[in-house]
Formats: structure tokens, sequence, C-alpha cells
């Protein structure tokens, strides 16, 4: 079978020998490329099954009422997780016979059972923590749902779940194909982004996967300065791109008649650097409600084997204009060829 890989994340024999089995039956019989630990060899460690997520390009996190008496399988979690945060790993949290309330809040026999764990790693405080953060933050991804005593067959459930994995592989650009790559507001730096008075953060869910973004509406500033950093290690060589970053306005958004700053820097591997500087007037967009994208520059990606450093910054430094309602939804880059 060609395609992405799907790491399927689990807990229990009971579930294996029931509901994973047929789930797996039937992402084959779909010609999904899947892979469940039991196609490891014996003896094979946890960092094994790292590198098979990190091979991966979806993850399934199935989680049963059994699933925080692992803590191999919490391991695998936060590893996902992570591959989540890097833009290189989509996650889909399916719920068998549990709640998402449960999960995320650790509540009923879930959670005494997660802490019980819990105390038998006290001595891994960072590790447990790590397990709780990624708990957490895969129930606030729109998963798939089996509630107990519903009357929903395992059978349609696998079906559904077979559904939104072929949409989000659907999605996904096949090895070769330059891809856009997009990072969140969360990842870059907003000054005066942790001060309530001057922004305010929410989520949005994506079409893709369901994944719950969090995005940064401007309240109130007079010195704006947004700016973050990436490397071309996750582009595709000799490609051109235009970095951009996602925007958009409230419809009561004010003082964007004076221009913005924009600035794109490449720090090649040799340490030389190229940079380009743009300006724009956003005062045209107030009021759309449509996600636009404001450029930064274009560069073409270096080989693999010589990254180089991306620095991207927006500003508007006058301090003498108010200004609000400013959506920021991330920076993505995007191919031209």
């Amino acid at each position: 079978m060609e395609g992405p890989q799907v790491f399927i994340n689990f807990r229990g024999d009971e579930l294996r020998l029931n509901f994973v089995d047929s789930l797996v039956i039937a992402l084959r019989a779909a010609r999904i490329k899947i892979f469940i630990d039991s196609d490891e060899q014996a003896g094979r460690t946890l960092q094994h099954l790292f590198v098979r997520i990190d091979q991966s390009r979806v993850a399934l996190a199935i989680f049963s009422k059994e699933y925080t008496t692992s803590d191999w399988c919490l391991d695998e979690l936060v590893r996902i997780k992570e591959r989540m945060d890097d833009g290189k790993l989509t996650g889909i949290p399916i719920f068998y016979k549990v709640d998402p309330s449960v999960v995320g809040n650790l509540e009923t026999d879930f959670g005494d059972k997660f802490r019980r764990l819990k105390r038998e790693n006290r001595h891994d405080q960072v590790r447990t923590q790590k397990w709780e953060e990624a708990l957490t933050y895969m129930t606030g991804i729109v998963g798939v749902h089996l509630r107990e005593g519903s009357g929903q067959t395992d059978n349609s459930f696998i079906e559904a779940i077979v559904t939104r994995v072929q949409a989000v592989l659907a999605e996904i650009p096949r090895e070769g194909n330059a891809a856009s790559f997009m990072i969140y507001a969360k990842r870059i730096e907003i000054e005066h982004a942790d001060k309530p008075e001057n922004w305010t953060w929410s989520s949005i869910h994506e079409a893709q996967n369901g994944k719950a973004i969090d995005i940064a509406t401007l309240k109130e500033v007079y010195w704006m300065n947004i700016t973050g950093n990436s490397s071309t290690s996750k582009l595709t060589p000799e490609t051109k791109y235009e970095v951009v970053f996602v925007v958009k306005f409230d419809e009561d958004a004010i003082g964007w008649h004076e221009p913005v700053n924009l600035t794109l820097t490449l720090t090649m591997r040799d340490k030389t650097t190229i940079q380009q500087k743009e300006t724009c007037f956003l005062d045209t967009y107030v009021g759309d409600d449509e996600w636009v994208d404001i450029k930064a520059g274009e560069f073409v990606a270096p080989p693999k084997e010589a990254p180089a450093r991306i620095s991207f910054t927006m500003f508007q430094h006058d301090d003498t204009v108010r200004k609000t309602g400013l959506v920021v939804k991330g920076v993505a880059f995007r191919p031209l060829d």
C-alpha cells in the first residue's frame, strides 16, 4: 500500500482482539497504510515506536477505559503531540466508550487509574506532567466518539473512523510535492500577547482535521511587533515559497490607515543573509471578516543538507496611532512553483 502511514495508539489486549483488529482490517481494506505495534518485532524498545510515529503522517489515539493504565501508551501520546506541535502529524482522537470530558478532566475510573500511574512514576514529574498535557491537548481536537449505550455498533463506528482518516489523508500532499507549512499564532512572538488588556486568545477549528487552533485578537496597542523564525528543513528543496502573515480584521478595527512594515530574512549555513522588506496598507481589509495573506517576501528553499534559518517580522512602531481589531492566525509558507 502506498501513501502516508497511519499510526495506531491504544491500550489493552481485549480492545486489540475485538475493536482494534476490526479497525485494522477496515483500514487495510480501504488501502490505507497503517502501523500498529503488533507489527514491530519482539524485543523492540519504545524508541523504535517513536521512530514509527515520526515516520507517520496521521495518528489515531484510541482512548478507552484502560488507556491510562499504560505508561508506554502515554509516552507514545506525548510523542504524537510533539509531532503535531511541529506540524508534521495530524492526530485524530478516537473515544471508544469513554467521554472526551472524562479524558480531558481525568474523571471517574479513567482519572483514578491515571493518578495511580502518576504515583507510581512520582520520581519523574516532568514525564507525568507531559502525559497530562497530552491528554488535555487531544480532547481539544474534534475526534470520533462512540458513546457507551448509544446503540451504535462497532462496525458503523469503524466506518466513521475510516471516512475521517480518508478525508485527512486526501489533504496531505504525496511525497515529492511541495506543501504549505503553517506556524500558528501561539508559536510566534506577539509583543504583549500575554497581557489581556492588549491581546485576547480564542480557539477555532480547522476543517482539515478538527484541530483546535489558538488565534490572537488585538484589543489595543500603539506599538505592534510580531516576529518568529523557522527552518527550511521542513520545506521542499529548490522550490520557491512565499511567506505570508495570515490575518483578518474585526468590523470595528481602527488604526490601520498607516502602513505596516514586513521583513523576511534568510540566514544561510555560511552565515550570509538575504533580507527583503515590504510595506503594506491594511485598512482595505477592515470589516471583510476573511483571512487574508499579508506577504513578507519569497525565497527558494536551499538543499536539505544546507538548511537556512528564516526570520520574519510584521511591525508598526508609530506609537501615536491606536490600533485595534487585528486577528492573527499565524504565518504560512506557500509554494509558488
